[in-house]
């Protein structure tokens, strides 16, 4: 199926609409995806430059440029290169070094290393100069680096961030030890998916699935009437706050109970309750939510690196001041039925609603929601004799909704989650009441799931 590795290729929808993002407003940082990993042991620079140039050599995507033609994005996959740039960054230096150079101490070599994070973070890309990829090497000590990925999210996803780090960490192993390694090839290139993807969407596959959506949303609000603590500004500033938090472990276990119980999963219960609190704090039973998707259906895009991902509008019908189990098993087949009806694209589906678009907010879907299932979260990996975890100190700060729930189901006795907000929006005392009234929701819902949704008590939340 896969085509030559290099020379021009299409893009998909969803990279079309990066591209104009982009010429839009040529400074935009806020699809830049940048991830850090702590590198622990005696590294070797050499291996690990050769391991990351064999990774973007068999990725089409991570060589892509995207240059204007004709006044429309173009996709140029340039050659394998001989060695991929790996800048190496000295953060702190060793008693015999220049004197020109004071001793510095690993804390205040980490220290520089999120400054220097940041700074990557607000560099923008240029799409048509060269592939949107950068690496950096910052060393902290003897025996601690940090690898700084930054990428643009027009050639990588979630999904794709993880093929990366597997092959990098085998080839890294392989490279050290001076053993084979035999990685299989990617049954695809990314820019075959673009032109399966552009073959799928037409005639009466593509009628159907807009017909369905027109059927779904029929009669949904346009926007979710969030209590902000400032209105709207002219146009979105994508300024974004964190906010961890965790499900106490005993709510935890009850929650994993009351979802096996009820017949459902955990990204079921955990969107239910999200749901149900949006729509006590929006004093509304019409709540459309943004989920993202994996959008890899078929086997031979499995591990192909590029811009997968997309975005499905899931609606939730609380009229009728239903239960907690009378919500999850709405929700539970409002989801089967999104996820069989995955493969539009959010903004050809945007577009044929006719849904107007509001520079102040994002159409259609103002807040996101997913779960993600990391079992092994906290423990590191090993690339040959290196240690190797994610590193914290990337701190992206940007959010493209107006509020964005993650939940991390980290293992048997632990569910994280992790809110994000619009600092133009909202203040840090508002998300911090939304996530205790999560908190909260979580536990009445686990005591009574037969209480009715206006039952449910929202002030300990405080809002």
């Amino acid at each position: 199926m896969s085509a030559e590795r290099t020379g021009h290729g299409a893009l998909s929808p969803a990279q079309h609409r990066l591209w104009f993002l982009q010429q839009f407003d040529p400074g935009s940082t806020q699809y830049n995806v940048c991830l850090g990993y702590e590198l622990r042991g005696a590294l070797d620079v050499a291996a690990l430059r050769s391991a990351l140039t064999e990774v973007v050599a068999r990725h089409d995507a991570l060589r892509t440029s995207f240059p204007a033609e004709r006044g429309r994005p173009g996709a140029r996959i340039e050659p394998p290169g001989e060695q991929v740039p790996l800048p190496y960054v000295e953060l702190t230096w060793e008693d015999g070094d220049a004197a020109a150079h004071a001793t510095t101490q690993e804390g205040d070599a980490a220290v520089s290393a999120a400054e220097f994070a940041a700074g990557q973070v607000a560099r923008p890309f240029d799409l048509a100069a060269g592939p949107p990829v950068r690496a950096h090497l910052l060393r902290l000590g003897a025996e601690s680096h940090i690898l700084l990925l930054t990428m643009h999210h027009i050639v990588v996803d979630a999904w794709s961030v993880q093929i990366v780090l597997a092959e990098l960490g085998a080839l890294y192993a392989a490279y050290v030890s001076g053993e084979e390694v035999e990685l299989p090839a990617p049954q695809a290139r990314y820019a075959d998916y673009a032109a399966w993807q552009s073959g799928l969407l037409r005639g009466e596959y593509l009628e159907r699935e807009f017909a369905h959506w027109r059927e779904q949303l029929a009669g949904a609000p346009a926007v979710l009437d969030l209590p902000t603590d400032r209105p709207r500004a002219v146009s979105q500033t994508f300024a974004g706050g964190e906010l961890p938090d965790a499900v106490p472990p005993p709510l935890a276990v009850r929650l994993r109970g009351l979802t096996a119980e009820l017949r459902s999963t955990m990204f079921v219960t955990t969107l239910t309750a999200f749901m149900m609190l949006l729509a006590r704090w929006t004093r509304t039973d019409d709540v459309v939510i943004a989920v993202p998707v994996a959008g890899r259906a078929r086997p031979e895009f499995h591990a192909t690196v590029g811009f997968f991902v997309n975005t499905v509008p899931l609606r939730g019908d609380l009229s009728g001041d239903p239960s907690f189990r009378q919500a999850v098993a709405q929700v539970g087949s409002a989801t089967l039925d999104a996820l069989e009806h995955d493969a539009l694209p959010f903004d050809m589906l945007v577009d044929h609603l006719g849904v107007p678009r509001d520079p102040t907010c994002n159409p259609l879907v103002q807040v996101g929601f997913q779960l993600l299932r990391t079992p092994h979260r906290a423990r590191p990996a090993r690339w040959h004799d290196l240690e190797v975890e994610e590193w914290d100190g990337v701190r992206q700060q940007v959010t493209r909704l107006d509020l964005e729930m993650h939940v991390l189901d980290t293992a048997a006795e632990t569910v994280e989650t992790l809110l994000c907000y619009r600092t133009d929006l909202f203040d840090q005392r508002s998300a911090e009441g939304l996530l205790a009234g999560y908190r909260s929701f979580l536990a009445q819902v686990v005591a009574d799931p037969d209480l009715p949704l206006s039952k449910l008590d929202v002030r300990n939340g405080g809002m």
